[in-house]
């Protein structure tokens, strides 16, 4: 279902969207975004105080992101130092700011004055729990694993261990669904496939996902929607799916 034609064009390296209780922020790489109300439709257009962002997320209702010297910039804790960090993507939770995309990720506490690093965590999303979500190859086998770790890396609950003929191509994580759920995105065989795994080790459901266009192209709305950023004829679209749950 179309919601909304995104005044960004799909050239000006639009980065994805995030979700901030009914609103949802679409931004690009050069710092344009645009809010859209979920509820109301309408629309306000921005700019990020940066020249270039690679990654962003929402803290109530103001930006947070990642900018092109890996610095956090935005809505920032005072207390944290200014610094660079090695990292693509930036996610925030009620304990604090988590930074990965690089050989290991990093914890900034909400009122930490230094980092704290996560060594051997490299895929990595938050929960408002003060839990983290990890993907790796921890099995013998080789197969991939998805386990929840605490906010200084140290493991806490084995989750979800992936059959070993799971070997995936631009794998990615998130967003989190609306019970601490973790998506997977993967391509298998060609096709990109979207994965729902929740903490009690199931996988709930797994579909073919949309194509690929932009870095964060899909969230959930407060209803558990899925939204999606699609590519119609060149423009920006921001789409919802209804997803039906089998019963039984």
């Amino acid at each position: 279902m179309p919601l909304f034609k995104v005044p960004l064009s799909a050239d000006s390296g639009v980065i994805g969207m995030r979700v901030s209780g009914n609103k949802v922020f679409v931004v690009n790489a050069g710092g344009r975004f645009v809010r859209y109300d979920l509820d109301t439709g309408e629309a306000l257009n921005g700019r990020a105080p940066a020249e270039k962002i690679i990654d962003f997320d929402v803290v109530l209702g103001q930006l947070i992101f990642l900018d092109g010297n890996g610095k956090v910039g935005g809505r920032v804790r005072k207390s944290w130092p200014s610094q660079s960090y090695v990292a693509s993507k930036i996610d925030i939770s009620n304990e604090g700011l988590l930074l990965s995309g690089g050989d290991q990720a990093v914890f900034l506490e909400a009122n930490a004055t230094e980092p704290f690093y996560l060594p051997g965590l490299t895929m990595v999303l938050p929960v408002n729990n003060g839990f983290v979500w990890a993907m790796q190859m921890r099995s013998k086998d080789g197969s991939w694993n998805a386990d929840l770790y605490d906010s200084f890396g140290n493991l806490m609950h084995e989750v979800y261990q992936f059959s070993a003929e799971f070997e995936p191509s631009g794998l990615e994580l998130g967003p989190i669904g609306l019970e601490g759920e973790l998506l997977v995105s993967a391509i298998e065989n060609n096709v990109r496939k979207l994965s729902l795994i929740g903490n009690n080790g199931y996988m709930f459901w797994k579909m073919d996902g949309p194509p690929k266009a932009f870095p964060r192209d899909v969230a959930f709305d407060s209803l558990g929607n899925m939204l999606v950023l699609e590519l119609q004829n060149k423009d920006v679209w921001l789409t919802r799916w209804v997803l039906s749950h089998p019963e039984g």
